[in-house]
């Protein structure tokens, strides 16, 4: 019988319902990964009075998930080329799960942030996975699609946030442990945001390891199993397809010590001929973090307050009770007591539809992907997101102001999975898992970057502050429409 290579034997399958189960569970790994990343603006808000956070405080609180993810996001892909996507995916959401449910008992900021960047450490892997874990079942043909519309897992866990959070905050109920510790309804909170975590660490452990990774590490009989799984899913016999495996290229490594080898495989990505491609996706993927996710991790805080009036962006962030200063002023010679603090959440209905314009976003890009070559759908959406950011300078239009501003960091942020396909589509297989988690920690980086210069900066300088996301974007642009041709799809 001919031999075939992996695309080519899933093409012959079809696409069918072991597809589907794979697009089922990826979509919750990525559901519960966003969750956890978006509480931390709903917690920098709820904790204001239980651990009386100054503005540096607040800041360190919302960074510190993603610190842990820039952390382990630097080894975490050779764990996975080593080790395979599904047991990286299946540890992580195992520690991100348990260390998240101790941090929901931390009774100080500093606790909470360090238990915080832990289950970001384990959250990495999961993350940045992901979009691997559910490429690698699909033929190259089918892979932008299945990707954007995974990507609705984001809408979906930016929903879930806001409906969990009004449930149960305004209950403002409490369970007393002792004379110095109470649980607040923010801490069941956490427990709920949880629950699609659970669900996928289920699905994960039913489901085969990709056949892509079982090849690239010679365990063929697996590789073929896993196909296997995939035909029966599909309701097909796999005696009716003559199917026989070739070998996907693996260079050959030295296995010395770890860090030794983590240097050694890293160092290729930065080599030709992957350089140029990498740095490209990085530099990209780096700068739509640095706007989508500083932003909107921020977002919660920007948006809970009264938006009636009307006023610029610059004069709500100026008004914000929650970014106010509350150190103390002198009054006639005398210290007056500091601003009361503002730990309310008033506003789900701004989040909500935050969550669905990204639903509504992804539609868009999906549909324009069927028409239109990759770079051209990523430089379009980012265009139009610099356009209403510089726009926002001077709209004074409160539900203009509204959904401007949700655009400006929703239409970058459902570009991530987008773009990281293009970087899945340029790596070969046994570099793919470090180039994922590689690019997605250092792009991190930036999203801690952009967080760090709002909490830091905002309050300071808005108008300088706000618009240098708007340069962030117009580079941006330049960077997608500049891609080579090996990144399109």
């Amino acid at each position: 019988m001919p031999a075939m290579d992996v695309d080519t034997a899933l093409l012959t399958m079809g696409y069918g319902c072991g597809q589907v189960i794979i697009f089922v569970v990826s979509f919750f790994v990525y559901m519960y990964s966003v969750s956890e990343s978006m509480s931390a603006g709903y917690l920098v808000i709820l904790t204001s009075c239980d651990f009386a956070t100054s503005r540096g405080e607040k800041t360190l609180l919302a960074n510190s998930l993603l610190g842990g993810m820039v952390a382990s996001g630097l080894f975490i892909g050779l764990l996975a080329d080593r080790y395979g996507r599904k047991f990286i995916i299946r540890i992580g959401l195992i520690g991100g799960l348990c260390c998240s449910m101790i941090s929901a008992f931390m009774p100080d900021l500093y606790s909470l942030s360090v238990m915080r960047m832990i289950v970001g450490i384990f959250l990495s892997g999961v993350a940045s996975l992901q979009v691997g874990f559910l490429t690698e079942f699909h033929a190259p043909k089918w892979r932008p699609l299945a990707v954007t519309l995974c990507s609705q897992s984001q809408s979906a866990a930016l929903i879930y946030c806001p409906l969990m959070g009004m449930s149960i905050l305004p209950h403002n109920f409490s369970v007393t442990l002792s004379s110095s510790y109470e649980m607040r309804a923010w801490r069941f909170l956490m427990f709920v945001i949880e629950i699609p975590g659970w669900i996928a660490l289920l699905g994960i452990s039913l489901v085969p390891e990709t056949p892509y990774f079982l090849m690239s590490v010679r365990r063929e009989e697996k590789a073929i199993a896993a196909l296997q799984w995939i035909c029966r899913m599909n309701r097909k016999k796999w005696e009716d397809f003559d199917i026989s495996i070739t070998e996907v290229p693996r260079a050959t490594i030295v296995r010395e010590g770890f860090w030794k080898n983590l240097w050694d495989e890293s160092i290729r990505l930065f080599q030709r001929p992957y350089v140029g491609k990498f740095f490209l996706c990085l530099t990209l993927i780096f700068g739509i973090f640095y706007v989508s996710i500083g932003l909107g991790i921020w977002f919660p805080v920007i948006r809970n307050m009264d938006n009636s009036g009307y006023n610029r962006f610059c004069d709500l962030i100026n008004n914000n009770p929650t970014l106010m200063k509350r150190e103390p002023e002198m009054v006639n010679g005398t210290e007056a007591e500091p601003p009361p603090c503002n730990d309310v959440m008033r506003n789900f209905i701004d989040p909500i539809y935050y969550g669905l314009t990204y639903m509504s976003c992804f539609i868009l890009s999906s549909l324009l992907l069927q028409c239109l070559p990759r770079k051209y759908v990523i430089a379009l959406h980012i265009l139009i997101a610099f356009v209403l950011g510089v726009s926002l300078n001077a709209l004074r239009e409160p539900t203009l102001v509204l959904i401007f501003f949700t655009l400006m960091m929703v239409l970058p942020g459902v570009l991530i999975p987008l773009a990281t396909s293009a970087l899945v589509d340029c790596m070969p297989t046994h570099l793919r898992g470090k180039a994922i988690c590689m690019v997605r920690s250092l792009a991190r980086f930036g999203g801690v970057l952009g967080s760090t210069t709002i909490g830091m900066l905002i309050r300071v300088t808005c108008d300088v502050t706000f618009n240098i996301f708007n340069l962030v974007l117009a580079c941006c642009v330049v960077l997608a429409v500049f891609q080579p041709k090996g990144l399109q799809s």
